[in-house]
């Protein structure tokens, strides 16, 4: 996988700075100092706050890149607790558009397994490389995906915890990541996030290895749902829906950004000093 150049499958949503971005704030800072000076007001210590300013804007527009399957065509190839092919609708997601759905009883998620979403590398279709076309897969840690993020909902009469693992191709080793906080409430899409860092405390399990083996090589993304006190054997059906799985990409801050945050660090050593 390499996102700069990620499958058209997935919406991709950068935000970037621009040359014009960058001279218009560039040139709002220089505004400020004139400002300043002419009001009497420029003093050292204003100087390096202006600067560690329009650094942090800099980072905070230029930051975030993320990839999102919306299944506003189809299911995107994902697969049910048994790797069949799962149920779409065309309407009616977190945004109004497509998204995915299945129906479970507790009883059946608790004799068997809590995979209710699954995105693997080996469900090919004649023209598809895997689900999303094979958009998730690939090496994580390299490519700095930092998070990822859902849509979920479910009509059952307790809330649900919802968790998620990532594993290899092979679906072995993999990272278990558990949602803390409280469950999903009923009828209602909620959005769900894993941090996707090896300091998370909600990753519970790398099942043996550790956080490069598990992200350096992602071939299985799976969404688990949990089964309620006192649901374990209601044979119930209850409907599980999921929509905008997505990663985002966080990368390392440019040259030019470490240029300007360490001229205001320095400007603060030498006042300091």
């Amino acid at each position: 996988m390499n996102l700069n150049t990620s499958d058209q499958r997935l919406k991709k949503n950068t935000v970037s700075v621009s040359n014009d971005v960058l001279k218009k704030l560039q040139r709002s800072v220089n505004k400020k100092i004139n400002n300043l000076r002419a009001q009497g007001k420029l003093t050292k210590a204003s100087i390096p706050t202006i600067i560690c300013l329009f650094a942090l804007s800099l980072f905070e527009v230029q930051a975030v890149t993320t990839f999102t399957e919306t299944f506003d065509n189809d299911n995107a190839n994902w697969g049910d607790v048994n790797s069949n092919p799962i149920g779409w609708n065309a309407s009616g997601g977190a945004d109004g558009g497509g998204y995915i759905s299945t129906t479970r009883s507790f009883a059946d998620i608790e004799a068997g397994s809590t995979i209710s979403f699954r995105a693997h590398d080996e469900f090919f279709l004649p023209d598809k490389a895997g689900s999303s076309d094979g958009a998730f897969i690939g090496n994580w840690a390299a490519d700095q995906v930092s998070l990822f993020t859902a849509s979920v909902r479910h009509n059952s009469p307790a809330p649900v915890s919802f968790s998620a693992r990532f594993a290899s191709p092979f679906n072995f080793p993999g990272a278990i990541a558990v949602v803390f906080g409280p469950p999903v409430m009923p009828n209602k899409w909620t959005d769900i996030a894993f941090a996707i860092d090896p300091n998370n405390p909600a990753i519970v399990s790398y099942e043996g290895q550790n956080f490069d083996a598990v992200f350096s090589n992602i071939g299985h993304i799976q969404v688990l749902t949990g089964v309620p006190e006192g649901f374990e054997n209601n044979p119930a059906p209850f409907t599980f829906d999921l929509d905008n799985p997505g990663i985002t990409v966080i990368p390392e801050p440019s040259s030019s950004l470490m240029l300007i945050g360490g001229s205001a660090l320095l400007f603060l050593r030498r006042r300091r000093s």
